[in-house]
């Protein structure tokens, strides 16, 4: 079943996809309808998007983005943003009210079906965690954004913005609604009460509501129906990621239908490279300085399980060795999460997209207490969680920390646990600090980067502002 709509706001509503008459009869026309919105989720070959969302590496201190026709990010990362920047700006844009359009439609009908009213509250649930999904984006990326809780003809969405204030609203509306009427289980590939959870936790924590986003987090701890992986690799490719107890969200890929070239993007082609500063921000186990002699020994284990080393195994290499700096890999690494080493270079991939887990609402947590309450104990024992999960085992964080410096600690184990994920940007972006952080990288060539004031925010795609102009007004400085 089909949802693809055109790239402007006229053509999102999938009106001509299904005819309202022939439709919507019964339950397999639901299951059907609800697979179209999970679908968009994840487009096979979008860099930035599903499960290329590792390409917004490049625009942080972690990674960067080898060719600048994939999705634009090079440029991006430079501080070159205009409304007519396409790529990951017009990408973000299009594919999430896309999204919107897709649940609006189901929502809109949904009525129309004879099921139990408490059937059509899981779909309703699953549908508003989706919408709710996509406005997070796009308020992240853009600020104020048309909110469109319905479907709407070009007329009608033809109305100012609304502001960020107003969306955020919006979107824990929706969340409220999906934590009462998704079922309270593990994952297993639909939304459940968890990821409508943690995914309200994430918005209260972005804009800084932090009793309200640590309340949150910890109703999925107390829980209990999520737990942090056995191994941590298997979070990032199949079989691993089936039935993994951490995984609370992702954007799902099957081969041979539905399948994505994250192995082709990121092991074959090299398109998304980690930095030095990347790898340097991992610890040594015992807090020693690193040997200049054996720089990768006595490293945080998450290190080997993110980023393939000189030297290693590399299926991508025609001598089945990773060579740094050989060919198209310019900053001496590649990575190794989302990468299957079996496959090869002809090989599409079917490793889903991690997008909540876990450990992220134990650092959501970690993070929202502190700056509620301090660094009390149930603070230290989260990020201790994670830093000890299995077949990491790294120390315990040092006691006697004050609020800013665990503040600090909490942000450098995001980086790491989260590295090559698609993340780092973002949180970037909320704790304020790009501006500052990232000038100071410079990328292979010697470029440097620039991320101005006005960066904060994306501007509108100006084909947006064509089509709804005087009524949608550009974002400041753009």
């Amino acid at each position: 079943m089909s949802f693809s709509c055109k790239k402007d706001f006229l053509n999102r509503n999938p009106l001509d996809k299904i005819s309202s008459e022939t439709f919507w009869k019964n339950e397999a026309d639901l299951r059907a309808a609800l697979a179209g919105c999970y679908a968009i989720l994840s487009p096979r070959d979008n860099p930035g998007f599903g499960a290329l969302a590792p390409h917004y590496e490049g625009l942080s201190d972690n990674a960067y983005d080898n060719f600048p026709w994939e999705g634009g990010f090079t440029t991006l990362a430079q501080g070159i943003i205009t409304p007519n920047s396409g790529g990951a700006v017009a990408t973000e844009y299009n594919l999430h009210y896309q999204q919107i359009a897709a649940d609006n439609f189901l929502l809109d009908n949904i009525d129309k079906v004879p099921v139990d009213d408490a059937i059509k509250a899981k779909y309703k649930a699953e549908s508003r965690f989706l919408r709710a999904y996509s406005y997070f984006r796009l308020s992240e990326a853009f600020g104020g954004v048309i909110l469109s809780l319905k479907v709407e003809t070009l007329s009608e969405t033809k109305r100012p913005k609304n502001t960020k204030a107003e969306v955020v609203a919006a979107i824990l509306d929706d969340l409220d609604f999906a934590i009462a009427n998704l079922p309270d289980q593990a994952y297993a590939g639909n939304a459940v009460k968890g990821s409508a959870q943690a995914l309200k936790a994430k918005v209260l924590l972005y804009n800084e509501k932090w009793k309200e986003s640590a309340a949150v987090s910890k109703a999925i701890i107390d829980g209990a129906k999520f737990s942090l992986s056995p191994e941590y690799s298997n979070l990032f490719i199949k079989p691993g990621q089936l039935n993994n107890p951490e995984i609370i969200f992702s954007a799902r890929y099957q081969t041979p239908d539905a399948y994505s070239n994250m192995d082709i993007y990121y092991s074959f082609w090299q398109s998304l490279q980690p930095l030095k500063l990347l790898v340097d921000a991992y610890e040594t186990i015992d807090g020693s300085p690193i040997n200049p002699a054996d720089p990768y020994s006595n490293r945080d284990p998450r290190l080997k399980k993110t980023i393939l080393l000189p030297g290693e195994p590399h299926v991508g290499s025609s001598t089945g060795i990773f060579m740094p700096f050989a060919g198209d890999n310019k900053t001496g690494y590649l990575p190794k999460k989302f990468v299957d080493p079996n496959l090869n270079a002809q090989q599409t991939s079917n490793s889903d997209c991690v997008i909540l887990r876990y450990s992220d609402v134990l650092l959501m947590y970690a993070e929202a207490q502190n700056e509620d309450l301090g660094p009390e104990a149930s603070v230290y024992d989260a990020v201790n969680k994670v830093r000890q999960r299995p077949g990491i085992n790294m120390p315990v964080l040092p006691i006697g920390l004050s609020k800013e410096q665990m503040r600090e600690r909490i942000r450098k184990e995001r980086r790491i646990e989260f590295a090559m994920e698609g993340t780092r940007y973002f949180d970037l972006k909320r704790w304020h600090i790009a501006h500052i952080v990232l000038p100071t990288v410079v990328d292979p060539g010697g470029i440097k980067r620039s991320f101005a004031q006005k960066n904060y925010l994306w501007p509108f795609p100006q084909a947006e502002i064509n089509i709804l102009s005087p009524n949608l007004v550009q974002n400041d400085d753009y």
